[in-house]
Parts: C-alpha cells; sequence; structure tokens
C-alpha cells in the first residue's frame, strides 16, 4: 500500500496539533495543580488577587505587582521592563497580631549590576480597595511596596460597625 505524500504531510500535521493539545492540557493540569496548592490565607481570601495585576508610578518609573506571580517595574520613558522578583511566598512575623500574612516576599529577580538579585517585600494593610499605594527601594535592589487590600482586614471595630449598619431603634 502506497501512501502520498499529501496524505503523510496531513497525518504529520495531525500528530503535531495532537502533540500541541497535549502540552496545552498538561500545561494547564500544572497551572490548575500550583492554584490548589498554594497558600491563599487561612480563609482562602486572598485567592481574588491572584491573576490581577496593579501597577503604581512615581517619578521615574511604573511598578507592577501580580500577586502569586511577580512584582516587576518599567521606566516611564521607555525601556525594558527589570524583573524585581518572583512570589516566594508569605514573609510575615507569625508572633505579631498580623501574621504571616502581613507580607508577601518576592525574589530571585534580575540581577543588579555588580550586585545582588533584585527581591521585593510587599507590606499589605487593609483598606477598602486593592492599591499599590508606594514603592521604596530602602537598600540598594531590595524593593518594598505598600499595598492596601480588604483581604487583611480582620477586627471590624465596633463603633465602625455600629455607625455603618445604624442604630436598631427603628
Amino acid at each position: 500500500m502506497k501512501i502520498s505524500i499529501a496524505e503523510a504531510n496531513r497525518a504529520r500535521s495531525e500528530a503535531e496539533e495532537a502533540d500541541r493539545n497535549v502540552r496545552d492540557l498538561l500545561r494547564e493540569t500544572r497551572q490548575i495543580q500550583d492554584s490548589l496548592d498554594r497558600d491563599y490565607g487561612l480563609e482562602e481570601e486572598f485567592a481574588v488577587l491572584d491573576g490581577q495585576c496593579f501597577e503604581y508610578t512615581d517619578r521615574e518609573y511604573t511598578y507592577r505587582l501580580c500577586p502569586f506571580d511577580q512584582a516587576t517595574q518599567r521606566p516611564k520613558n521607555g525601556g525594558s521592563e527589570t524583573r524585581l522578583g518572583t512570589w516566594s511566598g508569605w514573609a510575615g512575623d507569625e508572633s505579631c497580631k498580623a501574621g504571616k500574612y502581613s507580607r508577601m516576599l518576592y525574589d530571585k529577580g534580575q540581577g543588579c549590576w555588580n550586585g545582588p538579585q533584585r527581591s521585593t517585600v510587599v507590606h499589605l494593610t487593609c483598606g477598602i480597595e486593592h492599591t499599590l499605594t508606594s514603592v521604596s527601594e530602602p537598600n540598594r535592589c531590595e524593593y518594598v511596596f505598600e499595598f492596601v487590600t480588604p483581604c487583611v482586614c480582620r477586627e471590624v471595630d465596633e463603633k465602625v460597625h455600629e455607625s455603618l449598619l445604624g442604630h436598631d431603634e427603628l
């Protein structure tokens, strides 16, 4: 039985497409498993941040925080993006009230010229909206992001609670 060149090419093309589909499914499965294994907080309260990105712009740079992924900076006047770190884990102090989930660590960023790899610590504070409010570089190639999010709001002050709900007099 002879197989024509056209049939062979079609079979090769179908095999390549099937191989691509398998790789895509494996990548998707790995991403789902990574998400299931990720620590999103005591009550999964930080899961809402996964897949989102937030930006802050100062005089020179636009900084971008993609929780559970990476932190970057890009010059405002053009140029390439610099990776300030990739998600490493929670870095909060478990002995304090704010606990483990008060800081995020992003490390293994791009190396600084004649220096260490860049890293970023993200300080989380309670607020109404998810907002990247400031960025600083207290030490060479070590960045600190301030991020406000309702995800860390734990306790509601009774007076605030009452003022929001009104009085029971009605």
